[in-house]
């Protein structure tokens, strides 16, 4: 078991710096810190952003943690984005597909909704792709989307430079991210 929580696990930084819209503003910056293991039965993703906009200091923590069978799958989702006023957690169970299709329940404070999702993930010589999509609603007042792209060079087996793309809709709030990083191979 300790072996199948830290085998592939990756750890990837990346830190970015931008002019604020204010002028009169310090530097907006980012800094990321993420620990992460996609493949197997047991994955789990861990990950810390510190940054500034507008002159405002932001922490957000976001953490997934799923086991999944040949067919089934259960796991939990916590986000906390003071930078954009984000903050759920939901426990998930459902059905899942060898073609990376997957639907089941989610709980959020005890409501139930519909999880649906996509996951693909394929390498072809030293490049890596990662896309999943994922909708979890329960017809009403609770819908959060996702949206997350992934491309990574494998610069040799354990070190790559990765693009991310990721889009969050958490009702009426969204989340976009563009991230550019290095990432290394435990």
């Amino acid at each position: 078991m300790i072996s199948e929580l830290f085998l592939a696990a990756i750890l990837s930084t990346s830190f970015s710096v931008r002019s604020p819209n204010d002028a009169t503003k310090p530097l907006d910056y980012e800094y990321m810190v993420k620990a992460e293991k996609t493949d197997g039965d047991f994955t789990w993703s861990f990950k810390k952003d510190w940054e500034r906009e507008l002159g405002e200091k932001y922490e957000d923590n976001t953490w997934f943690i799923y086991k999944k069978s040949r067919i089934l799958y259960g796991g939990i989702d916590y986000i906390n984005k003071e930078s954009k006023d984000i903050k759920y957690t939901t426990y998930n169970i459902g059905f899942n597909h060898k073609s990376g299709l997957q639907v089941g329940l989610s709980l959020k404070e005890s409501e139930p909704m519909l999880s649906s999702g996509f996951k693909l993930k394929t390498k072809k010589d030293d490049i890596e792709y990662n896309f999943n999509l994922s909708a979890k609603t329960d017809f009403e007042d609770n819908n959060i989307f996702n949206i997350k792209s992934e491309v990574k060079k494998w610069l040799s087996k354990r070190v790559n430079i990765f693009g991310l793309y990721k889009h969050e809709y958490y009702n009426e709030k969204e989340d976009f991210q563009f991230k550019v990083g290095m990432g290394v191979e435990l």
